[in-house]
């Protein structure tokens, strides 16, 4: 990459993953993550995936999510490639044509929390090979806020608590 002028580098950002699964099924996320991104570095407690049915129709009832961090510090824009990467590990795990596991890569940076998708839609902004970026909380004082759009398991305490471990590790990194 080329910087100059008025371009200025961006600063890096910390990897995370939220991680949806089906428990009768997949007996095992973190070694699927950590065979993949790296070990994990922290991690969000385990809840269960109950507040929406959107998934149930493809994935199951048994429903669990947490989210995963990684001391991964790397460019904004590399959560394309990790994005495109989980997919690909989503279609390993497919039972009858249907996910059961669902690895939404995404990002902590200092001033926001940012999920990769696949799914355009009016808050969401392309970035490149067919994914978007979600901004999913907005730094504000001394702490996360949701926006409008925020999915719902963004906003529990535990996931809260997890953004902010993240946050620390990653201002720790670029404090350096």
């Amino acid at each position: 990459m080329v910087f100059g002028g008025g371009v200025r580098r961006p600063l890096e950002v910390v990897l995370f993953c939220a991680v949806l699964y089906n428990e009768n099924e997949i007996s095992n996320p973190d070694k699927i993550l950590e065979e993949n991104f790296g070990k994990i570095y922290i991690k969000s407690e385990i809840f269960p995936f109950s507040h929406t049915t959107y998934y149930v129709p493809e994935m199951g009832e048994s429903l669990y999510k947490y989210f995963a961090g990684f001391k991964y510090f790397m460019l904004p824009d590399e959560i394309v490639s990790l994005k495109l990467k989980a997919v690909e590990i989503e279609d390993k795990y497919l039972k009858n044509g249907k996910r059961m596991i669902n690895i939404d890569p995404g990002y902590v940076a200092l001033e926001k929390v940012v999920a990769a998708s696949t799914k355009n839609f009016t808050h969401r902004i392309y970035i490149a090979n067919s994914i978007y970026g979600d901004v999913q909380l907005m730094r504000k004082g001394n702490t996360f806020e949701k926006l409008p759009w925020t999915f719902y398991d963004y906003t529990l305490e535990t996931a809260l608590s997890f953004f902010e471990d993240m946050r620390k590790l990653l201002k720790g990194h670029l404090d350096g």
